[in-house]
């Protein structure tokens, strides 16, 4: 039995949607479902109703938005029911990664390891000459040191954990406008933060989570 998994990579303005099922109609009606939910950028018109028509319409006229779909097959003993399962849990964890920020629930670590553990899990059933599935990307820990782009203010330091260095400053940024846009909401009152991504500045990442044993801004 040869089992196949398929995967859609979507990439847009917002990130990057994935998609993996073990059927060719059934990723194609997944992509399709994302392609309605999202047509509205391309055009205030109805989508076309056949989901191929949908799909070829929607990135020929967004050219900023890419899909990538790519295909492996792996031999499994006959008969093993439960790889539909295995993929559904797959591409929930794969989804689950790509949507992470900092502040959720579950750690960015806990969702790798379950990466990890769900495709080794469809692995052990490939046959022995086949390649294995790529495993997913070690989580190091990285401090990381940010302040307002102006230079202004105190630097905010954290560690946190990633699969490397951009992850880590971004990771670093998110976590250092929550902390802020909390002590300003305490101070001036209902309203967001106005910190963002651009207005904070990540002054450097060391390896590891780093112990400050004095730190001074400014000489008195």
């Amino acid at each position: 039995m040869k089992l196949p998994i398929l995967t859609a990579v979507i990439t847009h303005d917002e990130g990057i949607t994935r998609f993996v099922a073990a059927e060719h109609e059934d990723l194609i009606a997944r992509i399709g479902d994302w392609c309605r939910e999202h047509w509205s950028s391309v055009s205030d018109d109805q989508p076309p109703q056949n989901t191929r028509d949908l799909i070829d319409a929607y990135f020929y006229d967004n050219v900023e938005d890419s899909l990538e779909v790519t295909e492996e097959r792996f031999d499994l003993p006959e008969p093993y029911a439960s790889a539909p399962k295995l993929l559904d849990q797959l591409g929930s964890l794969l989804a689950a990664l790509d949507a992470y920020k900092p502040g959720d629930g579950e750690s960015f670590a806990v969702l790798c390891r379950e990466v990890t553990d769900s495709r080794a899990a469809i692995a052990r059933v490939a046959a022995p000459s086949v390649p294995s599935v790529p495993s997913t990307p070690s989580v190091r820990c990285f401090t990381v040191f940010c302040q307002e782009s102006g230079g202004a203010g105190t630097i905010h330091i954290a560690s946190h954990e990633a699969v490397d260095l951009e992850s880590a400053i971004i990771a670093g940024k998110h976590q250092c406008i929550k902390d802020w846009s909390s002590g300003f909401e305490e101070s001036e009152g209902e309203g967001e933060g106005p910190w963002n991504l651009e207005s904070v500045h990540c002054l450097g990442v060391a390896a590891g989570d780093v112990e400050i044993l004095h730190w001074e801004d400014q000489t008195s």
